[in-house]
């Protein structure tokens, strides 16, 4: 039996037969590999373009009143919990908190210093 089996390595179709089997296992075990989900990153970057948006109407307008900064923050992420960081002060929006944040700084010169104005968002 031994005899018979080396005979049919020397053989061209079963070594090409060895080959796709090879081939085969390999494409198999790529393929069975689990593909993880990729999450919404359109969701991110609109996150993030509102938060810039809301830091350049801020810095342009100069209004850092605490009332009207939450309400422009409620209109943009009327869900989300959010945390506004201007001229050293923390102003906390109540909103659904989740495990992800996304936080987006801003620089204005103001009174002759450079200052930073930040808004960070849970999604």
């Amino acid at each position: 039996m031994l005899f018979l089996f080396q005979h049919a390595f020397k053989e061209k179709g079963f070594s090409f037969t060895l080959e796709a089997l090879i081939s085969l296992i390999v494409l198999i075990s790529v393929i069975s590999v689990p593909i993880e989900g990729k999450e919404n990153t359109m969701e991110k970057i609109y996150t993030i373009q509102k938060e810039n948006d809301l830091i350049k109407v801020w810095i342009k307008t100069e209004n850092f009143n605490e009332k009207e900064i939450k309400e422009d923050f409620k209109k943009m992420f009327p869900f989300q919990k959010g945390e506004i960081f201007i001229e050293g002060k923390k102003i906390e929006v109540d909103g659904v908190k989740a495990e992800n944040a996304l936080k987006n700084s801003g620089f204005y010169y103001s009174e002759g210093k450079l200052k930073e104005i930040s808004v960070k968002v849970f999604i």
